[in-house]
């Protein structure tokens, strides 16, 4: 029953209003469409579409039992944590602080053969006259750039440690970040070579930094 003084037509409309407010209420927001919740972030695995490297899967493997903690010790007698740690120091840069583009070489120095650290340019000048222009375009976009190792695994599933010699293939996460721009991750699955030394420990002798088994983007 309208009350005296109330208009009949507003009446009318405000009741259609509550009906098609409760309408709605049961099927989602006026105007809303069918979006699918997001899914989690992954947090490990190649981006869609790349293809899955042999050896532990990369969307499984555990970050903590490949890549050594940033300042925990390494066992230098096991191939697996060297390969992980030598791997990380050396392809880790940070244009805004390395002195240039050998600096990875000279933190990774120690875990490297005198031959292969010669061959990478160890020793050699870190001067911003010899890095080119290139280099000094990475410092000025403050490009940083942080590798870690998923999971490492003997290349063809063949394990030679006993023989003194073994090659290892690498899952590997690249992330890149240039100034305040979101960070761009690749993965890749280099292969490094590793001898025993005399006393037990193990350095790297070489490296195959192409995607040796399979195309899963990035270097």
């Amino acid at each position: 029953m309208i009350s005296r003084g109330t208009d009949p037509r507003r009446a009318t409309l405000t009741a259609l209003l509550v009906l098609v407010a409760l309408t709605l209420s049961g099927c989602g927001s006026f105007g809303q469409t069918d979006t699918p919740a997001p899914r989690p972030a992954t947090t490990t695995g190649p981006p869609p579409g790349a293809s899955q490297a042999p050896g532990p899967p990369l969307a499984t493997a555990t970050v903590g039992a490949a890549t050594p903690v940033p300042g925990g010790a390494v066992d230098r007698t096991d191939p697996a944590a060297v390969a992980a740690d030598c791997f990380t120091r050396w392809q880790s840069f940070d244009a805004r602080t390395d002195a240039g583009p050998a600096a990875g070489v000279e933190r990774a120095r120690n875990c490297l053969t005198v031959d292969f650290a010669a061959t990478l340019g160890a020793a050699g000048s870190t001067g911003a006259d010899a890095d080119g222009q290139a280099w000094q375009d990475l410092r000025a976009a403050g490009v940083h750039s942080q590798i870690s190792v998923l999971a490492t695994t003997p290349l063809g599933g063949i394990d030679t440690t006993a023989t003194g010699r073994v090659v290892l293939q690498l899952n590997v996460r690249r992330q890149t970040v240039t100034g305040d721009q979101p960070a761009v991750v690749a993965v890749s699955t280099p292969a490094l070579t590793l001898l025993r030394q005399p006393d037990g420990t193990w350095l790297v002798a070489g490296a195959d930094l192409a995607s040796v088994a399979g195309d899963a983007p990035g270097r």
